[in-house]
């Protein structure tokens, strides 16, 4: 009897051992591991591709995921965390789809206008690398505030600024009744090359072009079709020849820059509940280096359409300077 006892408990260790790990962590979303690719994909032991790789992981692998940072994920490995690339897994879902937002969306709880000359600095620490410095009037979405530093994507890291440089900052409204004509419901913004070199002036201009035909009010109901109100991108509308994303790899195309405007605009997007993306397709399986992989919405050859379904208008606004390309989204 004993003995069938102590096979009965081995047997129900076993079966919490292969169980999912959601009791120990705090296990958000499932995915697994890419099946684009042939290769193995690498579990590092930070989020950083120089650190140690801890193991490497076939196609298809079952992940669970306990964080999502710019350019990782972090992933349940044994009884600690690793970390994975999110442009190597595919298929992630949320454990609960009511209370957990969609897969990479970053929530914004404030925004600012530069006063005065800005860096923009690679971790919270003063002597770390500058990415790029803002100027006057240029502005930034703001995820939430640190230890005195201000933190925020920039491109696939995070980006940061020294609150002391801030005169002020913007609040946007923490739930949608709370938003109003000058409280944005959510914010975001990418950053691009500000280089003077080559064809980059030219897409600077285009950003800014575009960005001023997207700038609108939607009505309950109204959709927003991008290539319908920001194109067509053609010379004849404004556009210029920049580099551009094109089957796969760099080109150029008039309106170069274009899809920098519509990925911007569907990160804000993403943060709201009543606005329902009907179209949107990805730059293929690497994405954009201006934005973190797997958020990312073409324009031009494909498009990026949503619809507002809330039971009031809103206004898109948008913003470009200093390499900081800004969107707010407002009820009106």
């Amino acid at each position: 009897m004993s003995k069938r006892i102590i096979a009965l408990t081995l047997a129900i260790c076993a079966m919490f051992a292969i169980m999912p790990s959601y009791a120990q962590y705090n296990v958000i979303y499932t995915g697994k591991v890419t099946t684009y690719y042939d290769g193995y994909t690498n579990a590092y032991v930070a989020p950083d591709k120089n650190s140690k790789v801890l193991d490497s992981f076939k196609p298809g692998t079952p992940i669970q995921i306990v964080s999502v940072l710019p350019n990782f994920v972090g992933i349940v490995y044994g009884n600690s965390i690793a970390y994975m690339l999110r442009g190597r897994i595919e298929d992630v879902k949320p454990v609960n789809p009511a209370t957990t937002p969609p897969y990479g969306v970053f929530f914004h709880r404030y925004y600012a206008a530069m006063w005065q000359d800005t860096p923009v600095k690679a971790a919270p620490n003063s002597n770390s690398e500058t990415l790029i410095t803002l100027h006057p009037g240029a502005m930034v979405g703001i995820i939430d505030v640190v230890d005195g530093w201000a933190y925020f994507t920039f491109k696939r890291q995070w980006g940061y600024i020294d609150t002391r440089y801030l005169a002020e900052l913007g609040k946007v409204a923490p739930n949608v009744t709370l938003g109003d004509a000058n409280t944005p419901i959510a914010v975001y913004n990418s950053f691009y090359n500000i280089s003077e070199e080559g064809l980059n002036p030219n897409r600077i201009s285009n950003l800014k072009l575009g960005s001023s035909k997207m700038s609108k009010t939607l009505a309950p109901g109204q959709s927003l079709d991008f290539n319908g109100e920001v194109g067509p991108f053609t010379a004849g509308n404004g556009y210029l020849e920049a580099g551009a994303l094109k089957d796969g790899g760099w080109g150029t195309a008039t309106g170069g820059g274009s899809c920098q405007i519509s990925s911007t605009l569907y990160n804000a997007v993403l943060q709201l509940t009543g606005l329902t993306v009907l179209v949107r397709s990805p730059h293929g399986p690497g994405g954009v280096s201006y934005i973190p992989h797997g958020v990312d919405a073409t324009s031009g050859g494909l498009n990026f359409v949503f619809r507002n379904d809330y039971s009031f208008p809103i206004r898109i606004s948008a913003h470009v300077q200093d390499g900081s390309l800004f969107v707010a989204i407002y009820k009106v």
